[in-house]
């Protein structure tokens, strides 16, 4: 009897192609669906939260995305395969085991799903620079013949890896179709150490050398000034006791007899490669801080190993340095900041070092889209925090020239070429535009029913960027530099609240 009944049984399921009853997907009832209806289910399910507004919050920042920008894959027909082969095995008595199994206990398939890992990080990498309680490190720079050393600033930075976790919670609950839109961004406290003042002179100490150029083997050896502390390191200890934000330390340079100037161009007979920008001549203070930034990159020589790095040659933009407050957006909107415009300079020497085919060693993209270069081919900066940095990668020494003159900033990089040079080639390509918020001010001073547009704003952008390597005009190579998703800037408009 029992024989028939499981014949019979297997026999019923066998001819019914249909989900079997008490079978989920992430918590979704499919019972009794077809393949196709199964797989239209969950797709609508997922298409309706890809455009969900994701709350990213610390303290009183806040920062929007989506599952769309995130790129969100989902392995759906996998699943619902699986879920239409449960009780569907080639033994009749193990498939009538499992079905019955399943009508009392319940199956659930989990959905494996995916996110770009590299726009993901470049939606979070600037987030930290913009917050108030910011970690800030010690750092040190030389000013002529001063050593200034900037005490840092206990903090908070981003915990990627918990938060990379808590993406995918939330990702994995939105599926399920719980109301989940807003998650705190996860945080490590961070102290600066002691400032260890041996250190610090074990860096920056140097004997004077003379500056040589031998043509025979095209090798060039860069002059270096002597650096020395200009006191000793306990009346340098008795400066640090004291609560400061900066200290200065006097130093000893020496200069040696031969300079890299006194070579002449021999020493750097080609230009390698130059990128130029345009910036408003007519806003004094943005174009200053530009001038100063390439006052301070000019003339500066890497030798092959040698890296370049944005903050450690330019040093703060401080008040006390001559720059002045300039525009400069964060978290979505336009702010007054000493060095505004300096990106625009680090952002220039990015694309004049792929040109040059020199290895990138550190680049962030603008939380927010920049007029002077394309999506993905720009470079931030923030002192104490976000850094520009490449490595002299070619066989020979290079220098490097800079000129803000007349709203046209210019960089080349000067230097011997290689045995077999290449021609480079940058494109980039907007694969998502990211529609802006708008944001509504009441302002007393205007009529009710005024509205003023106080700033435009402007859209939101993911792209990628690539670099084409050819030789005699035949591509060599194409490789993704990076992708990076840019914030919307929110529009701002003042509307009138006056009676």
């Amino acid at each position: 009897m029992y024989g028939i009944f499981s014949t019979i049984f297997a026999l019923i399921n066998a001819t019914n192609s249909n989900i079997i009853n008490n079978v989920t997907i992430n918590n979704i009832d499919v019972s009794g669906l077809t393949k196709e209806e199964a797989e239209e289910k969950l797709q609508e399910l997922i298409n309706s939260i890809m455009q969900d507004q994701i709350i990213l919050k610390h303290g009183e920042y806040e920062k929007i995305v989506t599952l769309e920008q995130m790129e969100l894959k989902v392995d759906i027909q996998d699943r619902v395969y699986e879920a239409c082969t449960i009780g569907r095995d080639k033994n009749i008595i193990l498939n009538n085991y499992k079905i019955l199994e399943v009508m009392f206990f319940g199956e659930n398939i989990d959905l494996n799903y995916s996110f770009n890992e590299e726009i993901v990080q470049s939606i979070y990498s600037n987030l930290d620079d913009e917050w108030e309680d910011k970690f800030i490190d010690n750092s040190y720079y030389i000013d002529g013949d001063r050593l200034i050393i900037v005490k840092g600033k206990t903090g908070v930075v981003i915990d990627e890896e918990a938060l990379k976790k808590n993406i995918n919670n939330l990702i994995s609950e939105k599926i399920q179709g719980k109301e989940i839109n807003e998650l705190e961004i996860p945080t490590i406290t961070k102290t600066p150490g002691e400032i260890n003042l041996e250190e610090i002179r074990n860096e920056i100490y140097k004997e004077a050398q003379n500056a040589s150029y031998d043509e025979a083997t095209e090798t060039l050896t860069t002059h270096v000034n002597g650096v020395d502390f200009g006191i000793t390191i306990d009346e340098a200890k008795e400066l640090l006791k004291e609560d400061k934000e900066e200290y200065e330390i006097p130093l000893k340079i020496t200069q040696p007899e031969i300079t890299t100037d006194e070579l002449g161009e021999e020493a750097f007979p080609e230009m390698l490669s130059s990128f130029s920008t345009r910036y408003d001549a007519s806003n004094k203070n943005r174009s200053t801080n530009i001038e100063l930034a390439s006052e301070e990159i000019n003339g500066t020589v890497l030798l092959p190993g040698e890296t370049f790095s944005f903050n450690g040659t330019v040093g703060p933009r401080t008040k006390a340095k001559g720059y002045l407050l300039a525009g400069a957006y964060s978290a979505g909107e336009l702010v007054e900041s000493y060095g505004g415009g300096v990106c625009q300079v680090s952002s220039t020497i990015y694309n004049t070092a792929l040109y040059a085919n020199l290895e990138i060693v550190e680049r962030y993209n603008h939380s927010s889209v920049v007029s002077y270069v394309k999506n993905g081919l720009d470079a931030t900066v923030s002192y104490g925090g976000k850094d520009f940095k490449f490595k002299n990668s070619r066989s020979y020494a290079i220098r490097i020239k800079a000129e803000a003159k007349n709203g046209i900033l210019t960089i080349e990089i000067w230097g011997i070429p290689e045995k077999e040079e290449y021609e480079i080639e940058l494109t980039s390509e907007v694969t998502d535009v990211i529609v802006r918020n708008t944001k509504y001010v009441y302002d007393s001073s205007l009529a009710k029913g005024t509205e003023v547009v106080e700033t435009q704003g402007a859209d939101g952008a993911k792209s990628i960027a690539y670099k084409i390597t050819k030789k005699n005009g035949m591509i060599i190579s194409k490789e993704i530099l990076s992708e990076d998703s840019y914030n919307p800037m929110t529009k701002v408009i003042r509307t009138g609240s006056k009676k």
